[in-house]
C-alpha cells in the first residue's frame, strides 16, 4: 500500500477507498476472472503503455494527468478512472481501434462485477 500512497503524492492523485481496497486485495493474488490482465499492482507502466497503444492506433491521447490506468488486458485494451478525489469515479474503457474511450460504469460496480461487464 505504501507504493500507492507514494504514487498519489508524487503524481498529485487522490485514489478512492474503493480502489485502495481493491489494490490491497490484489497484492496477494490476482482476482478470479482477471487472468491475463495486467494490474497496476505489478505493472506501474500501465499509463505509459496505454499512451503507446493510443499512439499505435493513431488515436488522440485523451488521457489527462488525473486519469489513472489501473488495468490493461493483453496490451490491446485498458480501463481507467479519474483519480481526483471522487470516491466512486466512472470507469472508462478503451479497446484497440477505437478513437475515443467508452464510459462503462462506476468503479464500485466495476470491481464488484468484472469480468461480467459487457464493454
Amino acid at each position: 500500500m505504501n507504493n500507492l500512497n507514494e504514487v498519489e503524492m508524487t503524481n498529485g492523485l487522490s485514489f478512492p477507498k474503493i480502489y485502495k481496497d481493491f489494490y490491497k486485495l490484489c497484492e496477494s493474488s490476482t482476482p478470479k476472472g482477471m487472468t491475463g490482465t495486467d494490474l497496476f499492482n505489478k505493472y506501474k507502466e500501465l499509463n505509459k503503455w496505454a499512451k503507446e497503444l493510443l499512439d499505435e492506433d493513431n488515436a488522440e491521447n485523451f488521457l489527462n494527468d488525473d486519469d489513472f490506468v489501473f488495468m490493461m488486458h493483453q496490451g490491446y485494451m485498458f480501463w481507467y478512472f479519474k483519480a481526483n478525489g471522487n470516491e466512486n469515479p466512472n470507469v472508462y474503457f478503451y479497446y484497440e481501434g477505437q478513437k475515443t474511450p467508452k464510459e462503462i460504469c462506476s468503479l464500485e460496480y466495476f470491481i464488484q462485477n468484472y469480468p461480467n461487464i459487457s464493454e
